[in-house]
């Protein structure tokens, strides 16, 4: 997993290979290595803003319409 810098941001690695079977195999060796944990706090990190709070206004904002009454 990359190194987490001071302010709890991932380092940004990049690799060079010779072609994409090879970045594909080193991708999933990678993958392997890693926990479930690691795993989530990626995912995490390319999901969620910056401010957990602007994520609940975008859903709210795509819920809302659908749970107005009478629209059919």
């Amino acid at each position: 997993m990359a190194p987490l810098h001071e302010s709890g941001a991932m380092e940004k690695v990049v690799r060079k290979y010779d072609g994409f079977q090879a970045a594909d195999e080193a991708d999933d060796a990678r993958y392997r290595e890693m926990s479930g944990a690691e795993k989530m706090e990626i995912l995490l990190e390319l999901i969620m803003p910056e401010d957990p709070d602007e994520a609940v206004i975008q859903r709210s904002a795509r819920v809302y319409p659908l749970a107005q009454p009478g629209r059919g």
